[in-house]
């Protein structure tokens, strides 16, 4: 009788084993040592990966659609990284992770995608990373070697003190020590690694990928801790109480600003005028008008000057008009819009009392500031209010009887007799230095910044051309502020264009390359803030080589996707209308027309703020000045490093280089005191 066999298709594997004291019954005992074989596991395909996510649809643990939808994804991802199935998976999958999915989307991008097609790429493939990460941890344990996250880790933290790089990076040190010792990390660690990603500058994401987190979800976090700045924290208390005088535009006040700087801008005033009283335009038209800066401007043009003299001036009206519980004079608000004021000796001392109560007891250099601009309003013969009586028509009646050249002379002598009395308080209200004096501190200032641009790197946006064009133009700007420390108006004007081949544009500042492939810098002495001293001429000099790479990947390949409107500015912005931004900032009515091109990117040093805050260590935030006395400080701290040097370098002149950073050389004596009797101290 024949037995029909079936084939049995609904089965399970399973792992067989036979006891070995089976194994050792039916075979004969030997006394030599046998050498221990360990297996080696077979490489790993994407064909064995797709494979086992069958697998898993066959035993009913993945929905079959889902398998699919992971499976194109996979195939995209080869299809963009030019790898086949039969490929052994290498770094695609590992360390270099993150940069695979970046040239997947930029693929995508190009065959005009959907962003919401794009993103559930991106989720589809996670899966597959997760799963080359479980296996290489698996391997790891078989074969006792340490997993790929393990030996990243260690390598990252090779050389380093470990209880430093805890401290520094905001890790707990128990837990960093676990991770060097074979610890997986958990998935709440995630945003740990990122700090140590971040504290090292290597790849981002990098250490998350190979610990099989996420990648999606990005923290955004400083380096350390960022050290308090004093000031900073006094003007934000400050900032809570705004008591500058609002000056609408049917004021009285601004028709009279605005005479007052045409008599302090024309080259011959019917009135009177100082040899030193004269105010010039800005020599580059940076700025533009907006509602909260009338102030500042004269026939659509820029008068820098302006805006210190104007806001010390609506400071004081505004306090006058301030409530008593607030510590003002409580006067009507609407009898506030005059200049006349400023001729009133009456309580000019009651507000510098309160300005230093507001400055933390002391009197700052603000004070100063204040009395001088009375001083010269009210000065017999040319100060502009003493020559014009008219004024006293503006004030409340008891001001009426006096004669109005002998309340300006009072004013006069009161003003100088403050000026003197208050000489030996005045102090600097804050400490341009102090925002980076731990930077400062260190045996080399801009190694923080070489930290800091590696950090930046780092953080490559992906999945979005316009971030990444921005990311580029960051680093670009980043490096050029060390490489030509120039003041951030002529940075934000500089101009390229393409034809400009070994040549500049005489009347423009200009970023040209020469034929040599060098590139440089041009900016005429008319644009410089200093073009007053003798010792300053046209600064023409070229950008250091290590900036060209950065410099020419934002010109050449990000810049045009920033464009709008035809322009040669080199940094360029992506508002359309930041006019219209700050009339809704200052929520006064928006008059002027759209602008129709790119205006100079002032704006840059607010974003240098923001990237020093987040990437330079233990910073709070600088601004693109800052710079400079990072680049002076590094020079005079390098050995061979000099005043003239640095002078040249920050294109200043000498006496103040000297005077700003004559503190950075004070140590200079003991030092070559130690060099000189080194071994005489020894012997005490």
């Amino acid at each position: 009788m024949s037995k029909s066999l079936d084939i049995s298709t609904d089965y399970d594997s399973c792992r067989y084993f036979i006891p070995t004291s089976l194994l050792a019954s039916q075979t004969s005992k030997s006394t030599a040592k046998v050498r221990k074989r360990i297996m080696k596991p077979e490489p790993l395909t994407y064909a064995k990966l797709i494979a086992g996510q069958q697998q898993l649809v066959v035993r009913g643990e993945l929905n079959p659609r889902t398998c699919a939808n992971r499976a194109t994804a996979l195939r995209h991802f080869l299809r963009a990284n030019h790898l086949q199935e039969e490929d052994v998976i290498g770094l695609e999958m590992r360390p270099h992770y993150p940069l695979s999915v970046e040239r997947t989307v930029e693929k995508l991008r190009s065959e005009n995608r959907g962003d919401r097609d794009i993103t559930n790429t991106k989720a589809a493939i996670s899966p597959w990373k997760r799963a080359v990460v479980q296996h290489d941890n698996e391997v790891a344990h078989i074969s006792s070697t340490p997993t790929p996250f393990l030996h990243l880790l260690k390598e990252t933290t090779k050389g380093q003190n470990i209880k430093k790089v805890s401290r520094e990076a905001g890790v707990p040190l128990a837990m960093l020590h676990g991770w060097l010792r074979g610890k997986s990390p958990r998935q709440s660690n995630a945003k740990l690694l990122r700090r140590l990603e971040v504290f090292f500058g290597i790849e981002r994401d990098s250490l998350v990928g190979l610990a099989g987190f996420s990648i999606d979800a990005k923290e955004k976090s400083q380096v350390a801790p960022a050290v308090p700045v004093d000031f900073r924290e006094r003007q934000r208390d400050r900032e809570k109480s705004r008591y500058y005088l609002q000056v609408p535009p049917s004021s009285p006040l601004r028709a009279q600003w605005l005479e007052f700087m045409r008599y302090k801008t024309v080259p011959v005033p019917i009135l009177e005028r100082s040899g030193r009283g004269k105010w010039t335009f800005a020599a580059m038209l940076a700025k533009i008008e907006t509602p909260s800066s009338w102030y500042t401007f004269l026939d659509g043009v820029e008068i820098p000057t302006a805006y210190a003299a104007a806001s010390k001036i609506l400071a004081y009206l505004g306090w006058m008009s301030l409530s008593r519980c607030d510590g003002g004079l409580g006067l009507p608000a609407d009898s506030m819009h005059t200049l006349g004021w400023l001729a009133v000796p009456d309580y000019i001392e009651q507000y510098l009392d309160w300005m230093k109560a507001r400055a933390g007891g002391k009197r700052t250099t603000g004070t100063a500031q204040f009395l001088a601009i009375i001083s010269s309003m009210v000065r017999p013969r040319v100060g502009y209010l003493s020559q014009l009586p008219a004024f006293q028509s503006t004030l409340p009646g008891k001001y009426q009887g006096t004669d109005w050249s002998k309340l300006c002379q009072q004013q006069f002598d009161y003003v100088n007799k403050l000026q003197a009395a208050f000489q030996s308080e005045i102090v600097s209200s804050r400490d341009s230095f102090e925002p980076i004096r731990h930077i400062l501190d260190l045996q080399q200032p801009m190694e923080a910044v070489a930290d800091m641009v590696q950090r930046m790197r780092a953080d490559r946006p992906t999945a979005c051309a316009s971030a990444e064009a921005v990311w580029a133009r960051d680093i670009f700007t980043v490096k050029l502020f060390v490489s030509n420390p120039l003041r951030l108006r002529n940075i934000a004007c500089l101009e390229w264009a393409k034809e400009n081949v070994d040549g500049r544009h005489p009347d423009r500042c200009s970023l040209y390359q020469k034929v040599d492939g060098a590139w440089w810098i041009y900016v005429p002495k008319r644009f410089m803030k200093n073009r007053g001293g003798k010792q300053i001429r046209d600064y023409d000099s070229p950008v250091h080589q290590s900036v060209w790479g950065d410099l020419e990947r934002y010109l050449l390949r990000h810049r045009p996707s920033l464009i709008r409107w035809p322009t040669d500015l080199v940094f360029l912005t992506r508002d359309r209308d930041p006019a219209r931004t700050e009339s809704v900032k200052s929520q006064q009515p928006y008059s002027k027309p759209a602008p129709t091109g790119h205006r100079p990117f002032l704006e840059i040093s607010g974003r240098l703020f923001e990237l020093t805050r987040r990437y330079l260590w233990k910073c709070d935030g600088i601004h693109s000045h800052a710079f400079r006395h990072i680049v002076a400080t590094s020079i005079l701290k390098t050995a061979g490093g000099d005043i003239k040097t640095a002078a040249l370098v920050l294109h200043d002149a000498e006496a103040t280089v000297a005077k700003h950073y004559s503190g950075m050389r004070s140590s200079d004596g003991a030092v070559r005191m130690a060099e000189l009797l080194g071994k005489t101290f020894e012997r005490m």
